[in-house]
């Protein structure tokens, strides 16, 4: 596998780092910036979009490589190519786009390392040699999560397969090819960023109770998604919810006798035929109440669902 050192071009995402054109010009190692939106229906918003850096020097590549308090390698990935920018950004300009498994055409986040990584390794240990195209390798940064144990991050590097296409994502008849493997790994860039968004909540607002949890928190998290998708919950607010009542109500909230979702049905009798959903809105309400505290021991929190992001434009927009 060929060293970091020889990457010829960066790919930053413009969300993940703002004001990206006039703070990678200040790089001595930047020659130069193109936004991949320029020239589609999307330039108006160029500046937050994927964005492609021809290199002429390490300077950004050692910075990336930095495991500090603002990492560059979350908001980036690197590429090695001997073929023209103009060429590289023509391929890479196809991924722009793609098709839900709906049918549905949207937007992918392809230069945030956190899909790029997910997306790509979806594809097994070699690439589709159509979806690499110029690409000779692709590195994209791999960090913990925060719900678990730090470790410094390593570079994991991505290759085209030398073999017959053979996966149904490689036989696609539409670029960039997707399968089934493919959609399960944006969802699952839905769900790491849902629970880093919870996790951020709780370690400031209740470290306490999340402290107490006993066991792995990424686990838990999944576990109690898991039960509120189950239950019926569909929207991240709605998992917000259910999510922060269980950590102060337990995970049998909505089924043990003594539960909160009982004692609610004790007092709110006439609520208990609302929809699901609006039961759930129901519950976190009167869980707030001086009824529901008495029965109660722990003390009033607020809710990380206040103001709720979309999952589905956080994964793939």
């Amino acid at each position: 596998m060929p060293p970091i050192s020889s990457a010829t071009h960066a790919l930053v995402d413009g969300v993940c780092y703002p004001d990206a054109w006039k703070r990678l010009y200040r790089h001595d190692s930047v020659e130069e910036v193109e936004p991949l939106y320029l020239s589609t229906r999307w330039s108006a918003v160029a500046e937050h979009g994927p964005m492609l850096v021809t290199l002429k020097g390490a300077g950004l590549i050692s910075q990336a490589s930095q495991n500090d308090h603002t990492p560059l390698y979350r908001s980036l990935s690197l590429l090695s190519s001997q073929a023209s920018t103009q060429s590289l950004s023509k391929h890479l300009r196809r991924f722009i786009t793609f098709n839900s498994e709906a049918g549905q055409e949207q937007l992918l986040r392809f230069a945030d390392p956190l899909v790029t990584r997910h997306w790509l390794r979806s594809y097994g240990d070699e690439l589709p040699a159509i979806l690499m195209g110029p690409i000779n390798t692709w590195w994209v940064a791999d960090w913990t999560p925060n719900w678990a144990g730090q470790r410094a991050q390593k570079w994991q590097a991505f290759q085209a397969s030398h073999h017959p296409e053979s996966t149904p994502a490689a036989q696609a008849p539409d670029f960039p090819p997707m399968g089934h493997q493919q959609y399960a790994a944006l969802k699952a860039v839905a769900r790491w960023q849902l629970k880093e968004r919870l996790t951020d909540y709780f370690k400031q607002h209740v470290p306490n109770a999340w402290q107490r949890l006993e066991g792995d928190h990424g686990r838990w998290l999944d576990e109690r998604l898991d039960d509120a998708i189950a239950w019926g919950a569909s929207t991240e607010r709605q998992l917000a919810i259910w999510v922060d009542l269980s950590l102060h109500w337990g995970k049998a909230l909505m089924t043990a006798d003594d539960g909160l979702y009982a004692q609610w049905a004790r007092h709110s009798s006439d609520q208990v035929c609302l929809p699901r959903q609006e039961q759930l809105y129901a519950l976190d309400a009167w869980s707030r109440t001086p009824a529901a505290g008495a029965s109660q021991r722990t003390q009033n929190y607020g809710s990380p669902s206040q103001a709720p992001l979309s999952v589905d434009e956080e994964a793939n927009g």
